[in-house]
């Protein structure tokens, strides 16, 4: 699914398109970017083009590009959407590790949960996250998340090789404050 052009004071989320494709190869190649991602492997150019075009043609994903004030590409968001619960789930990388800590992912999660609250005005909005994964979880909690509960030892890390705890959070609608 395609969804719209968003923007915030400092980026812009655009759908994903195939030019993004070799920036986002580069980044889940970086073992320092992919540690946290639920998805660690690489893949080909061909490939991620292949996963690009399923994703647009998805009725239940929403897949955006990043872009910072200068117009560079710096990561991805998206959202799977569960229309019949008026729920969604939420995903984000910054992918270029020198725009990491200048508060880029706070300012994408209030475009994110914005659309997902007043324009689909939707009831929820959750995620999964590594709990070993701090920088997030400050960005999460700040936004107002809460951390439902702890899956222990759920995801396998393919870069550490070993089996890491995974946190389940969420916000409500009326729990939103942006």
């Amino acid at each position: 699914m395609k969804g719209p052009i968003l923007s915030g004071k400092r980026i812009k989320l655009q759908p994903i398109k195939l030019s993004d494709a070799p920036d986002f190869i580069r980044w889940f190649s970086d073992k320092e970017v992919a540690v946290y991602l639920l998805r660690q492997t690489p893949m080909t150019l061909s490939e991620e083009k292949k996963w690009i075009k399923k994703i647009l043609r998805a009725k239940d994903k929403i897949i955006w590009s990043i872009f910072n004030e200068k117009g560079r590409l710096i990561g991805n968001t998206g959202l799977t959407i569960d229309a019949k619960n008026k729920a969604a789930s939420f995903g984000i990388m910054i992918g270029e590790k020198g725009e990491w800590g200048k508060g880029y992912a706070g300012e994408c999660l209030k475009i994110i949960g914005n659309f997902v609250f007043i324009k689909l005005k939707y009831n929820r909005l959750e995620l999964e996250v590594y709990m070993k994964n701090k920088r997030a979880l400050r960005v999460y909690e700040k936004a107002g998340f809460l951390l439902e509960g702890v899956k222990r030892q759920k995801l396998k890390n393919a870069i550490t090789k070993k089996f890491e705890d995974a946190g389940i959070m969420s916000i409500l609608s009326k729990e939103w404050k942006f």
